[in-house]
């Protein structure tokens, strides 16, 4: 009696952080900008304004944090599972939307990296598919010839 190998596990890939952690460090700088020049601003108006001056200031410092958590959210809660069988793209925070791809319907797996993409390591991973689900697309992933590659060695394809 042969034993065969276990399958492989499945393989979890996200979009890269290096994108949010970007928006996290512009946040910052416009937080110290703003910061200044709320104290400024406050050390010149003697009006009936400076009261104000402090909550507009830390109101201001604030909202480039709110959009960074938003987009750092957005981001975290998208994941592309490779399994034996499929390919599953997960996204959404509260509703969550679950798109599949039998891996015995993938007709074509293309790499799509822009320059600054090619020198951060980056890249968009289309997979194409003859299932009712078309195309579908993992955006920016880290190293996405590899990730390429794992699909099409998974879906059977011999690779050169």
């Amino acid at each position: 009696m042969t034993s065969h190998p276990p399958p492989p596990a499945p393989v979890v890939f996200r979009q890269t952080f290096l994108f949010v952690g970007l928006w996290y460090a512009l946040a910052t700088m416009l937080a110290v900008a703003f910061a200044i020049l709320g104290g400024a601003l406050e050390a010149v108006i003697w009006t009936r304004l400076a009261p104000v001056i402090p909550f507009v200031t830390i109101a201001l410092c604030l909202a480039p944090f709110i959009i960074a958590g938003v987009k750092h959210l957005a981001q975290w809660s998208e994941t592309y599972t490779l399994t034996d069988e499929k390919i599953e793209v997960s996204a959404g925070i509260l509703a969550k939307t679950t798109r599949n791809i039998p891996l015995s319907k993938v007709q074509d797996v293309t790499v799509e990296q822009t320059l600054a993409q090619r020198l951060l390591g980056l890249g968009d991973v289309i997979v194409d598919s003859a299932s009712a689900t078309g195309k579908i697309t993992l955006r920016r992933v880290a190293q996405p010839q590899s990730v390429a590659d794992q699909i099409l060695r998974r879906a059977g394809v011999p690779l050169p």
